[in-house]
């Protein structure tokens, strides 16, 4: 039986599609990447809970996942504060398994 996915993977890369015009506010964030990542029930919509989930990753079958920000100006313009620490937690160097590129 096939099942649908939610989400773009090819080539064992998981793509992660962030569009700064639909994720203006955190909470329109987290519903993206729960939605593309399939992220467990468990997570709990804050920053530690993103930091936390995205150095686990062990429910995702791909062995890379690549972030793709368009519109990165636009990304968390409601929550401005926010924008610098998400980012540098989606690009911890000490997850080799994730990669984000701006388009």
């Amino acid at each position: 039986m096939n099942t649908i996915k939610n989400y773009l993977a090819t080539n064992d890369t998981r793509f992660v599609i962030i569009d700064g015009n639909i994720c203006a506010t955190i909470q329109q964030f987290y519903t993206t990447i729960q939605y593309q990542l399939q992220l467990p029930d468990y997570f709990g919509n804050n920053l530690d809970a993103l930091e936390e989930i995205l150095y686990d990753l062990e429910w995702i079958e791909e062995s890379n996942i690549q972030f793709i920000i368009i519109n990165e100006n636009e990304f968390l313009q409601l929550d401005k504060e926010l924008k610098p620490i998400v980012l540098d937690i989606i690009s911890n160097e000490a997850n080799t398994r994730i990669s984000i590129s701006y388009i």
